[in-house]
C-alpha cells in the first residue's frame, strides 16, 4: 500500500490515514537551531505497524530536508535506527549528531 501523506507545516508532521487510522511523523525546527530539522517522534496506528508507514513518513520527510537545505537531528530512536542502517542518507545529519546514542521518541 502507498498511502498519500502529507505534509502539515503549521503542526509540523508528515501524517497519512488508512482507513481512519493515523499515522505521523512530528519535527521541530527551532528558532535557535534555524537549519536543523529534529525529527522526535514518529507513530504507526498499531493495527499498521509492520508495514512500512514509518519509512513512508521518514523518506518524506528527508525529501523535504533536502528540498529545503536542512540537516536532520534524529531523536525517534526509529529515526536514528533508519539513518544507521542507510548511510545514503548521513550527508543530511547535523554536524553534533551521534547514531551511536539512538535517541528516544518525545511524547506530544
Amino acid at each position: 500500500m502507498n498511502p498519500e501523506i502529507l505534509h502539515d507545516a503549521a503542526q509540523r508532521r508528515f501524517y497519512c490515514a488508512i482507513d481512519g487510522r493515523e499515522c505521523a511523523l512530528c519535527y521541530d525546527i527551532k528558532e535557535a537551531a534555524p537549519g536543523i530539522m529534529d525529527i522526535f517522534r514518529t507513530f504507526v496506528h498499531p493495527d499498521l505497524r509492520g508495514q512500512r508507514f514509518a519509512e513512508a513518513l521518514l523518506q518524506r520527510a528527508i525529501a523535504f530536508a533536502r528540498q529545503s537545505g536542512l540537516s536532520i537531528r534524529p531523536s525517534c530512536s526509529y529515526v536514528a535506527v533508519y539513518f544507521r542502517r542507510h548511510r545514503e542518507h548521513q550527508t543530511l545529519l547535523a554536524s553534533d549528531v551521534d547514531l551511536k546514542s539512538g535517541g528516544s521518541c518525545r511524547v506530544v
